[in-house]
């Protein structure tokens, strides 16, 4: 068999996939539960048991994963919450595994066990995604609000480290970490891994926009010396009636949810449409129209602004944060700015 470049690949695949109006990548939340309840999190505010009970069953997992592969996905990222919270998560990893999906995780590595760690090393997934909050024990724990979870946290990377497995720490930067920039720094490139620290935080999915007030300035976002990452594939000249121009409900970025709905994105959770019920092709479809028919109907500040193809103001973050599909979330416009005026 001709073995190709990973990156050849991943052009191939994602352009017949394209053409085809076929999924190709799926973040999949296998669960809200995390066993952090970190400042900043989004999704913490499910991270309690009267919502993990009508999470999904193993079964209903794994007919979700029939599905999902019988659609046509390759790429498929287990999200949450932290899905190694689930105590069957080795069971839907190696089923997945089985399909023959590029599996991804993210994680805290806190609930990483070694019998976790084991199988991962035998059966690697394509990467795993950890965030630090801190390199001492004091800074990581004002984060995640976990007595002993920096030690657990610590301990998880040294069992995914002993394991080789293919590994990238991530750091969410917030007023209530920044001064552990420096430290967090030196500890991950003395590990020999990248580093790539994100200041981006949103309120969370119930509307609290607590984590908003956590923040660092804009001015301390651009001494970061880079631009972060939308989280979404964004055009590179928008319409001015178009509201999403991101990859919502597109083919090559679909998004279920931890009780088997397919939504729009991570930040939008109606419409939803239950796999269980539904073919994977159908529920596409339902979504993508959606997405596709949303047009600016009020004047947005948003509306026609040149610099929108480089703002992280989104239709998601808008409705979390404002109640508002059209608002505008004043952080992400003076950020656009500043960097505009920065570019000039």
């Amino acid at each position: 068999m001709k073995e190709i470049p990973y990156k050849s690949f991943s052009l191939q695949v994602h352009q017949k996939k394209l053409l085809k109006q076929l999924p190709s990548v799926c973040q999949f939340e296998l669960t809200f539960g995390c066993a952090l309840h970190c400042l900043h999190c989004y999704s913490d505010c499910y991270n309690q048991a009267k919502y993990l009970k009508d999470e999904l069953s193993t079964a209903e997992i794994k007919s979700i994963l029939d599905k999902l592969f019988q659609g046509g996905v390759v790429w498929l990222c287990f999200t949450g919450g932290d899905p190694l919270f689930r105590k069957d998560f080795l069971e839907i990893y190696a089923y997945a595994k089985e399909k023959g999906f590029i599996v991804s995780l993210f994680t805290s590595a806190v609930s990483l066990n070694s019998e976790i760690a084991r199988y991962l090393g035998k059966y690697p997934p394509f990467v795993i995604e950890l965030t630090m909050h801190a390199a001492e024990k004091e800074a990581y724990e004002k984060v995640s609000r976990v007595k002993g979870s920096y030690a657990r946290a610590i301990k998880g990377i040294k069992l995914l480290r002993r394991a080789k497995l293919p590994l990238k720490i991530k750091m969410q930067l917030s007023l209530a970490n920044l001064k552990e920039l420096p430290s967090v720094k030196k500890y991950i490139r003395a590990i020999g891994l990248k580093f790539k620290p994100s200041p981006l935080l949103f309120a969370r999915l119930n509307q609290d926009k607590f984590p908003c007030s956590l923040r660092i300035s804009p001015q301390e976002v651009l001494k970061l010396k880079t631009q972060p990452n939308k989280g979404c594939l964004c055009s590179d000249k928008p319409g001015k009636e178009e509201l999403f121009i991101c990859s919502a409900g597109q083919s090559d970025g679909i998004y279920i949810d931890p009780y088997g709905r397919l939504v729009p994105c991570m930040l939008i959770r109606e419409p939803g449409v239950e796999l269980l019920k539904i073919d994977l092709a159908q529920a596409m479809q339902t979504i993508s129209n959606w997405v596709k028919l949303r047009r600016f109907v009020g004047e947005a500040k948003c509306r026609g602004c040149k610099l929108r193809s480089n703002c992280h103001n989104c239709p998601g973050r808008a409705l979390l944060e404002t109640g508002d599909i059209e608002g505008v979330v004043p952080y992400f416009c003076d950020l656009a700015h500043l960097v505009n005026q920065g570019a000039g």
